[in-house]
């Protein structure tokens, strides 16, 4: 049995990977779950996904729709027309912190612009078109899917401005004084690139967004993340990154697919949930939603798992534990492949069990470092010794120096990997032969193996499901070999189904 311990980096709190149903009153502090179905069948091209009150909408065919949901289900969803009456042509509705509605909506020149909401809800609500500082954005920008910072202070939306923009749709932003909105200002280049970069959404201190302009997308929208200001320590001093200058991470499988369009990704924090459309039918029309529960930044540890000979291994089974919890399951796919979301700053036991295969665990601690990436992703390549059925297994030395009659620790630690895979394998039947051959007095040598044996049923039976038999003969009986004086102590193991 091999037991490693890592220390692995990552930034805040996560992220099980099966398919599931979202269960978002239960995902608060838990681990990522991807849930790969849709969650409702929307009409048509399913766009602009946000949360109001902690009510889900999202746009389909030019129609706000609201979910419906019933305990950790999605039912379905149904027209809101409150929302249309604010403005014709509307395309997405956000909310402020201070709980003011704001939207986006086409002129019929096909510009979207801005408005604010104040008084939602009420018999005359008054709607104002927001014009952010100066000449720049009223001759050229729109506004598309505008999101805030959890203060307020900031807005960062989508405008494809002809003149200033680095190419496509840019990402913006401004900054609220208390009186009104500044300047925009482009994220940059960092952030910006020839192609488009849409639907932005904030989450803690971080930027989500989509993008089709990185070599890795192929010319398909993925998911990015960057954080908006970032602690920088260099030395004693501590300064600020500048807003758009941070890192920026593409997000991993299952949010991203190497063969569709990942976008819109919108999250309940209070909730512990969260949503993002994805084109992952035929047609480049149709879009679906898709659903996740937990937390989003964390740790996803992957990697390979193999056989002695590095043969990939499909369908091991891996658990990672905290104390005897199970929080987090999964199996490696066809080409023995394994992906699994962890919280950070937190202890777990990961084992990878395998039929016929010594069990290998893992020890992980999750410690929170200063990446600036959203999830931190650690490789573990694990290998599985097979354990052979029908062929003799050799045990040397598992008891104390010179004639001591009990295990040593480094004999039980040798026993660990056959005590696990017995109990994983509960119907198998086991031969067992002890030899010790110490001194040139067969009598004595006969007389501390049988010691020896009761030592070692003391320590097994225990362990072991009763539906385990087990047969351990002394093998100094009708033996002239053990007499020799070698100094061998040798436990011979059969094992056979």
């Amino acid at each position: 049995m091999r037991k490693h311990v890592l220390q692995l980096l990552c930034i805040s709190i996560i992220f099980n990977f099966q398919l599931s149903v979202v269960n978002p009153a239960s995902a608060q502090g838990s681990a990522f779950v991807a849930n790969q179905q849709h969650m409702a069948i929307l009409p048509g091209n399913v766009k602009n996904v946000t949360f109001i009150d902690g009510e889900l909408y999202c746009l389909a065919s030019g129609v706000m729709l609201k979910a419906q949901r019933s305990g950790e289900q999605l039912l379905g969803f149904w027209a809101d027309t409150d929302y249309v009456k604010l403005q014709e042509n509307i395309e997405y509705v956000v909310q402020h912190p201070s709980g003011d509605i704001y939207f986006t909506a086409r002129d019929k020149k096909g510009r979207s612009f801005l408005y604010r909401c104040a008084d939602f809800g009420s018999k005359s609500p008054k709607v104002k078109q927001i014009r952010m500082g100066g000449g720049l954005f009223n001759k050229g920008m729109t506004v598309e899917h505008p999101t805030f910072t959890d203060d307020g202070k900031m807005i960062i939306f989508s405008s494809n401005h002809e003149r200033y923009s680095e190419g496509g749709y840019d990402l913006w932003y401004a900054l609220f004084d208390g009186k009104r909105w500044s300047k925009p200002e482009n994220l940059g280049r960092r952030i910006n690139t020839h192609s488009d970069e849409v639907a932005p959404t904030v989450y803690h201190d971080c930027l989500l967004f989509s993008s089709n302009g990185h070599p890795e997308d192929n010319g398909r929208l993925s998911l990015y993340s960057t954080r908006l200001i970032s602690d920088h320590v260099v030395g004693d001093t501590v300064g600020m990154i500048q807003i758009g200058r941070c890192r920026v991470q593409r997000l991993p499988s299952p949010l991203n697919s190497d063969y569709a369009d990942d976008f819109d990704i919108a999250i309940d924090t209070a909730e512990g949930c969260g949503y993002w459309v994805s084109r992952r039918v035929a047609t480049d029309t149709d879009s679906q939603l898709f659903s996740f529960s937990g937390a989003l930044d964390g740790v996803l540890l992957w990697g390979t798992v193999t056989d002695r000979f590095d043969h990939p291994l499909p369908g091991v089974a891996i658990t990672a534990r905290q104390g005897k919890e199970a929080v987090c399951n999964t199996v490696t796919d066809q080409d023995g492949q394994y992906r699994i979301y962890l919280m950070c700053n937190q202890y777990y036991d990961i084992a990878f069990q395998l039929d016929n295969f010594f069990v290998s665990f893992e020890s992980v601690n999750t410690t929170k470092g200063e990446e600036e990436y959203l999830i931190t992703e650690c490789r573990r390549d694990v290998q599985l010794d097979h354990l052979p059925i029908g062929q003799r297994i050799f045990f040397e030395d598992l008891f104390g120096p010179d004639v001591d009659v009990e295990l040593s620790e480094r004999g039980i630690e040798l026993l660990a990997p056959l005590v696990q895979f017995l109990n994983d394998n509960p119907s198998m039947k086991v031969s067992m032969t002890l030899i010790n051959d110490l001194t040139n007095n067969k009598n004595f040598n006969l007389m501390l193996t049988d010691e020896r044996i009761q030592s070692l049923e003391n320590y097994l039976y225990p362990l072991l499901p009763p539906t385990v038999k087990i047969d351990i003969n002394n093998g100094c009986i009708g033996r002239d070999g053990c007499s020799n004086a070698t100094g061998t102590s040798r436990l011979t193991v059969l094992i056979n189904k």
